[in-house]
């Protein structure tokens, strides 16, 4: 885009009519203006306040503004606490209709009309009777695994799907599974 020189030129004597404009209506300030180059000024404060803090005085809250901070402290506070419990409940319905529709998710996706459901995979834990595998099991487990399945510690999500018939017979006989904490999210 071209302008013409008095257009431009108008325009620069507009700048320097509002920076002039500026400079009065704030000289009674304790600041200076320094110039970085042709068309750039910053301004600087004379008394540099570094760790400039207000003190509270509790004598300027009256009564009736403390009433009234405590009133929409405990809304919000309840609110706060509804919608989570609104949030954990829908959390929970997406999760069971996830479950029940896996078979319709293409690439760990369903598309509906609110939003898309993803299927993000947890990590592969063992467990034995339902509980996590203790520090001293998992390390007993570890030796016994073939070396392909062992890093320094169980790779669990390697045996989370571990096709091995020894290894599976070897998890069943000491009462281990191995699940994974697959959530839904919504996108």
């Amino acid at each position: 885009m071209s302008w013409l020189f008095d257009d431009v030129y108008e325009h620069r004597a507009e700048a320097q009519a509002l920076l002039a404009r500026v400079k009065q209506t704030r000289r009674n300030l304790k600041v200076r203006y320094e110039r970085i180059d042709e068309t750039t000024w910053i301004e600087r404060n004379l008394t540099p306040n570094l760790l400039k803090t207000t003190p509270m005085n509790p004598l300027s809250v009256t009564r009736q503004e403390a009433e009234q901070a405590i009133a929409l402290y405990r809304t919000a506070k309840a609110a706060k606490q509804e919608s989570e419990a609104q949030m954990a409940e829908a959390e929970r319905i997406i999760d069971a209709f996830g479950r029940t529709h896996l078979g319709d998710f293409s690439d760990g996706r369903l598309e509906l009309d609110s939003g898309t459901l993803a299927l993000k995979a947890g990590a592969a834990k063992p467990l034995k009777n339902g509980r996590p595998l203790p520090t001293a099991l998992r390390t007993e487990l570890a030796a016994q695994l073939p070396a392909a399945y062992v890093r320094r510690s169980c790779d669990f999500a390697e045996l989370y799907g571990c096709a091995d018939k020894m290894v599976r017979q070897l998890l069943a006989v000491n009462g281990i599974e191995i699940v994974r904490e697959d959530r839904f999210v919504v996108l």
